[in-house]
């Protein structure tokens, strides 16, 4: 089949590379968002589908919004399928129907739980047990058209967003495979979703702030699922702090702690946390620091340490 691709983000990348390596499929174009500003510097850069699309030699589209220009040149790509992956953004009516057998998309959740832009993210951050990858047909609603598969996986102690959706990335690869023979062989079987519906809204870095009033676990969620971005922190010394790894614990004989107090326990640098609770830093980065190792950067200071 002739696949027109749209994605923007880094896992979106490994899909378009796979697809490409498998050469079952032609790819007939790749739609992806504009170049952003990014870093410090606000230096302007490309997106990683963007990247690969140039190094594949492939068509590349590029618009944050799909106007009547942008339909225009998907049209002219006289595709059979739309496949989007974490494009971001929503697609009208009109480019809907450019496709001849419409659009698939990939998602990192079981829908109808976790639709909308992070997924993964507040899988982790809400402490659920499961998630999954959903392929399904677009319609102009956010994440609601008809299943074609769904797969569950278990979410893993300790597994951060970043880990998880690399996981599940590598899952919906063997199933976009035999989606994408089912399509093309008119034998694909779409199951209205049904169960009750969640939202996954896109973090802000305000979302990511600690509350060390909260209990450890929470805390321990909160971490994870802000990591790779956009990262969980705190306030030390009227400066952000980043919480890169955390673990809820609790240590024997231990005299409680204040919400955001620091100290040495052994050979663990725990944080109060709510409910008379422990969470152990695991790893941090100061602000204009590296990361590092919470023991060593608690090494390096003089005198107590309150997070805020």
């Amino acid at each position: 089949m002739r696949i027109l691709f749209a994605g923007t983000t880094a896992n979106a990348a490994e899909v378009l590379r796979y697809l490409h390596k498998q050469a079952r499929h032609e790819i007939v174009g790749v739609l992806t968002r504009n170049d952003a500003q990014v870093g410090r510097k606000r230096e302007l850069r490309e997106s990683a589908v963007g990247q690969l699309a140039g190094e594949l030699g492939l068509r590349l589209i590029k618009a944050n919004v799909v106007d009547d220009q942008t339909n225009g040149e998907l049209a002219e790509l006289n595709a059979d399928i739309g496949l989007v992956v974490a494009y971001g953004a929503l697609l009208k009516r009109h480019t809907l129907g450019i496709p001849k057998r419409g659009w698939i998309n990939i998602h990192f959740s079981l829908l109808p739980e976790l639709r909308g832009a992070a997924p993964v993210q507040q899988a982790i951050i809400r402490g659920l047990r499961e998630t999954g990858v959903s392929i399904f047909k677009l319609d102009e609603g956010m994440d609601t058209g008809p299943i074609l598969a769904q797969v569950p996986t278990v979410i893993e102690h300790g597994e951060n967003a970043g880990l998880l959706l690399s996981r599940l990335t590598n899952v919906s690869l063997t199933m976009l495979d035999e989606c994408l023979s089912q399509l093309e062989s008119g034998t694909e079987l779409e199951k209205p979703q049904s169960g009750k519906a969640t939202m996954a809204p896109k973090l802000t870095r305000q979302d990511a702030r600690i509350d060390f009033n909260k209990p450890a676990l929470s805390i321990e969620h909160l971490v994870l699922g802000c990591n790779p971005e956009p990262v969980a922190w705190a306030e030390f010394n009227s400066e952000p702090i980043r919480i890169l790894d955390a673990r809820a614990t609790r240590i024997s004989g231990a005299t409680a702690l204040k919400p955001g107090e620091v100290t040495l326990l052994g050979d663990a640098i725990c944080v109060g946390a709510g409910e008379n609770q422990l969470l152990q830093l695991i790893e941090v980065q100061p602000a204009s620091k590296r990361a590092m190792k919470a023991i060593d950067w608690y090494r390096g200071l003089q005198g107590s340490a309150v997070l805020i």
